[in-house]
C-alpha cells in the first residue's frame, strides 16, 4: 500500500461516515482534505476505495505490533497499550461505516473480516499464554477458547441490534472487550496489577 493511498484511505473512511459510499461530491471531499483529482488518480473505482479503506484498517492493527517491541513486557501492559493505541487510531470511527461496507461489498468485506479476525485471534491467544506463564492470568483457562470468544464478540460490531451505530465507536467497543477479557482471565495478583496499571494509563492519557 503506497503512502498516498494509505493517507487517502484514512480520510475517505471519515468521508464515508459523513456522506456514504454512493456519491463522492467535490465540495464534500474538500471537508476531509481530498480532491476529486486525487481520487481519480489513486483509485480505479468505488470497489478499489473500499479495498484501500479495509486494508488501512488491517494495517493499523499490524502497525501497533511493529511499533512496540513487546518482548519481555508484562502481558497486562501489552493489552493496555494495544487498547490505548486502538483508542487513538479509531476513536472517531463509527460501526456504521463497517456495517455499510459489509452490506454494500460483502465479497470484499468478508475476506477482510476473516483476515483481521485471524490476526487479532493469534495476538490475543499469544498474550493469554504469556500472562499464564507470568503468573498473572488464571492457569485453568483455554487461550484458544478465550481468544475465539473475544473474536466472536468483536464481530458483533457488525450487528446494529447489539451495537446501534449512532451510540458507539469502534474504539469504545474494542477497548471495552479487552477490559472484559482481562477481568475474566486475571487471577488475584493480576486483578490487583490491572487495576493499578489501568488507573495509571488513564492518567497518562487524560486530555
Amino acid at each position: 500500500m503506497t503512502e498516498k493511498r494509505y493517507l487517502l484511505a484514512e480520510k475517505l473512511r471519515t468521508y464515508i461516515s459523513k456522506y456514504g459510499i454512493n456519491d463522492f461530491n467535490e465540495e464534500h471531499l474538500k471537508t476531509v482534505g481530498v480532491t476529486l483529482e486525487e481520487l481519480k488518480e489513486t483509485f480505479s473505482d468505488r470497489r478499489d476505495i473500499v479495498k484501500a479503506i479495509l486494508e488501512h484498517e488491517r494495517n493499523c492493527f499490524a502497525e501497533i505490533f511493529e511499533e512496540y517491541d513487546f518482548n519481555g513486557w508484562n502481558a497486562i501492559d501489552i493489552m493496555l497499550i494495544i487498547s490505548n493505541e486502538i483508542n487513538k487510531r479509531f476513536f472517531y470511527v463509527s460501526p456504521s461505516v463497517t456495517i455499510m461496507l459489509a452490506q454494500a461489498f460483502p465479497d470484499i468485506f468478508n475476506p477482510h473480516q476473516e483476515e483481521r479476525s485471524n490476526f487479532i485471534f493469534e495476538k490475543i491467544k499469544i498474550n493469554i499464554e504469556k500472562g499464564m506463564e507470568q503468573g498473572i492470568y488464571k492457569k485453568d483457562i483455554s487461550s484458544e477458547m478465550i481468544a475465539r470468544m473475544y473474536i466472536a464478540k468483536l464481530n458483533d460490531i457488525h450487528n446494529p441490534q447489539i451495537y446501534p451505530p449512532e451510540g458507539f465507536t469502534f474504539a469504545t467497543i474494542f477497548t471495552t472487550l479487552i477490559d472484559d477479557v482481562l477481568k475474566h482471565i486475571t487471577n488475584e495478583e493480576g486483578k490487583k496489577y490491572y487495576k493499578q496499571r489501568k488507573q495509571l494509563y488513564s492518567i497518562l492519557n487524560f486530555r
